[in-house]
């Protein structure tokens, strides 16, 4: 995640997805009465699993062949009107985005019908968990939950419609009214807002594109979420509106211990990332290509410190601003705290804090010191040591400070306390 001055921050907010018609809180009720003895919902209960699982499957590969009518097959009926038309432009866009591949993973009743007669139509709540990938971007699958409400008789269960459909938790892009999309080789740009500022996201990500080569040797073929609020933002992301103040942008995405990222998301915070400057938007969003690429490229999480470090080392790199200047608030911090003892902990990095800039700061510094000393270059090769490219005693796997003790002695031949006095030298020097 990138701060407004480019950083990165990491408890979610009860998502109200926009664009999402016939999703009010799904109820359980009779619409029809019959004479007969009611049916106990229990009686029916596997036959009705067995036709939501048959007809969300069904969904899921109308959507993958681009059938319109089959993904809308289900929500027909005049009662669900709204829902149809809503349900139509999400499949719109999941189609602009090149959405497929969708699986259905597992089913759950989350509210059970009432019991009631044959011939008698009643509701049910379904909690339904899929995975997806974007055509061209992603490597390994993204995983979404839907909240359903379907409707049938319980003699037909098999003939059952879906009354209300809405994203369950956090919603997906293709749940936001007014999405452009706009793809190329090194970038699929989902943006909400006027077309400048759509071309503008899209002109900036191939800036950082080349600037993430420059430096890492290439860069990852990224997904950019530019929504029309912070609001958005913060169910895109699954966190709160407190989490993201004074975030520009935030890299998003299921990570698995000892594989490489595939799916990320970048996704801008409009309020601070259209409060910069333009050159202050390259350095946010370079800063969240470089988390991108690196982690579709390495297997071991490395400490904070390290990682948002980097990051701002290769964002920085082209821009002419003082040292002093770029890390203000942490020498405002250190003049006032005194000179810190050890490179940020990662506990530093926490929103609830109030320390993020100085951490973020402090760890550029300790980058440029070693980029300064041993080049950018062997900076690199000291990330990717720490990340994956040692070979480290079973017992020391999650250790993550000391995988890059490890690499600081293997690639430039130096160990963290060397690493700490330069870098407090550095520190004083800048407070003079």
């Amino acid at each position: 995640m990138t701060l407004a001055l480019g950083g990165c921050a990491g408890s979610s907010a009860p998502p109200v997805p926009p664009g999402t018609a016939g999703a009010a809180a799904p109820t359980v009720r009779v619409t029809s009465p019959a004479a007969t003895a009611d049916i106990d919902p229990s009686a029916w209960a596997g036959a009705r699993t067995r036709a939501v699982t048959d007809l969300l499957r069904t969904r899921a590969a109308a959507a993958d062949r681009g059938d319109e009518a089959g993904w809308l097959a289900p929500v027909s009926g005049a009662s669900t009107g709204s829902l149809r038309t809503a349900q139509s432009a999400v499949f719109e866009r999941m189609r602009a985005m090149e959405a497929g591949n969708l699986h259905l993973v597992t089913v759950s009743e989350v509210t059970a019908p009432v019991p009631a007669p044959r011939g008698t139509q009643v509701e049910w709540d379904v909690r339904a968990s899929l995975t997806y990938r974007l055509r061209g971007f992603d490597a390994t699958p993204r995983t979404f939950d839907l909240d359903l409400t379907f409707k049938a008789d319980p003699s037909r269960p098999t003939d059952l419609v879906i009354t209300a459909s809405a994203p369950s938790g956090r919603p997906q892009p293709w749940d936001l009214a007014g999405l452009v999309v706009r793809r190329s080789a090194t970038s699929l740009v989902l943006a909400v807002g006027a077309e400048s500022r759509v071309e503008e996201v899209v002109a900036r990500a191939r800036t950082a594109a080349s600037r993430v080569a420059a430096v890492w040797g290439n860069s990852r073929p990224a997904v950019w979420i530019s929504p029309a609020s912070d609001a958005d933002a913060a169910r895109l992301l699954g966190r709160s509106a407190d989490d993201l103040r004074g975030v520009a942008a935030a890299t998003d995405g299921p990570l698995t211990p000892g594989e490489h990222a595939g799916a990320d998301r970048i996704v801008l915070v409009p309020g601070a990332w259209t409060s910069l400057r333009p050159e202050g938007r390259d350095v946010v969003m370079t800063h969240e290509l470089t988390h991108v690429t690196v982690r579709a490229s390495t297997t071991r999480s490395v400490p904070v410190w390290l990682s948002e470090g980097f990051a701002e080392l290769v964002a920085y790199q082209p821009i002419d601003l003082p040292e002093a200047t770029v890390v203000a608030p942490a020498l405002d911090r250190i003049r006032s705290s005194g000179l810190p003892g050890a490179l940020p902990a990662d506990a530093a990095f926490e929103p609830a804090t109030q320390t993020l800039a100085t951490a973020y700061g402090l760890s550029l510094l300790a980058l440029r010191t070693l980029a300064d000393r041993y080049g950018t270059q062997a900076v690199v090769q000291l990330y990717r040591a720490a990340a994956g490219g040692l070979d480290e005693p079973t017992d020391r796997l999650d250790d993550r400070e000391a995988a890059v003790d490890d690499a600081l002695r293997s690639t430039m031949g130096t160990t963290r306390s060397a690493l700490v006095l330069q870098w407090q030298a550095r520190i004083r020097d800048l407070l003079h």
